[in-house]
């Protein structure tokens, strides 16, 4: 992952990081911390993450 995108997704997520920390002058090393222990709490709750996903093409069900 670029570093941009690793900004973007703590951007997108539910931290609260961004209003502590400027994540610009993170290094290497703590931003991927920071995605890592993100990614641990997709995993713990995914039904959350799937449920805050963006659709990009329109969906239906046919149920």
């Amino acid at each position: 992952m670029s570093r941009s995108y690793k900004i973007a997704l703590i951007l997108k997520s539910r931290s609260s990081l961004p209003v502590y920390r400027d994540l610009a002058k993170l290094s290497d090393r703590e931003l991927d911390e920071q995605v890592m222990a993100l990614i641990r709490r997709m995993r713990t709750n995914e039904s959350a993450t799937i449920a805050r996903m963006v659709q990009r093409t329109p969906t239906f069900s046919l149920n």
